[in-house]
């Protein structure tokens, strides 16, 4: 008797502070980020995910764009022209000079990318990188980001970032996708913290729909807007249904 009155009273107070935490997310004010990369069109802005062979096709082309950067050893923001095996050295143990055939330099590529939409994907938690992605963003005359979005899989280089380049549109990263997925399994997803202005990820997580409708209610309660993506071109059709900001298509 005395063990059921112990679990009898254990569950209760564990699903008070469950409704209380839930009430609590279900009581936040949000507020609407006004931002020219976040303008809501009447059919979804196409970012293209170019593949290596046609990465300076695409870069070259009036198509908005998905760009994968990171830096050199000696600070210089790039973009990989090839895949890096995980047997190699990283970029950003090089110095620019030694990879220079394999790799381009964002500032070279100005003029291309001043009259597209850009993402930005940081794909290395290397260090420094939020000063030099700045820094060059500065020197191309983009560092009010009125035509990029900056994401990255890693917490740390996005959270660095902030701190000093507030006004940027941020993507979701891979720790916010899991807390998304995480919080909502345990009926708490309105109160996931988030910094994230834009909620990008592909349709599916794990087989299963990651934008199920409790998700896109919380978002739109949020005004957060969602990239669905990478997709591939067959995928596009469910892709709009959603009504998303975007979609980045594999090219």
């Amino acid at each position: 008797m005395r063990i059921i009155v112990i679990t009898i009273a254990t569950l209760f107070v564990f699903f008070i502070g469950l409704f209380t935490v839930k009430f609590w997310g279900k009581g936040q004010v949000y507020s609407d980020y006004h931002h020219a990369m976040l303008i809501q069109q009447s059919t979804p802005i196409e970012y293209i995910k170019p593949t290596y062979e046609h990465l300076k096709e695409v870069i070259d082309s009036d198509k908005n764009i998905y760009l994968d950067v990171t830096v050199t050893f000696d600070q210089k923001l790039v973009i990989p022209k090839r895949k890096w095996l995980a047997t190699e050295k990283p970029i950003h143990l090089f110095n620019y000079d030694e990879i220079k055939n394999d790799v381009l330099l964002v500032t070279d590529l100005k003029a291309q990318l001043l009259t597209k939409k850009i993402i930005f994907n940081m794909v290395d938690n290397a260090r420094a990188i939020h000063e030099t992605f700045m820094y060059d963003m500065q020197k191309m005359g983009l560092e009010k980001g009125q035509n990029f979005i900056v994401t990255s899989q890693f917490e740390a280089p996005l959270k660095a970032l902030k701190e000093i380049a507030p006004a940027l549109v941020y993507g979701s990263t891979q720790p916010e996708i899991l807390k998304i997925v995480a919080m909502q399994s345990m009926y708490l997803l309105e109160a996931t913290t988030l910094r994230a202005d834009v909620i990008i990820h592909p349709l599916k997580i794990h087989k299963h729909n990651f934008f199920n409708e409790e998700i896109l209610a919380e978002m739109k309660r949020r005004y957060k807007k969602l990239i669905v993506g990478p997709i591939n071109q067959d995928e596009l059709p469910e892709a709009q249904r959603l009504q998303p900001l975007g979609v980045i298509l594999n090219y």
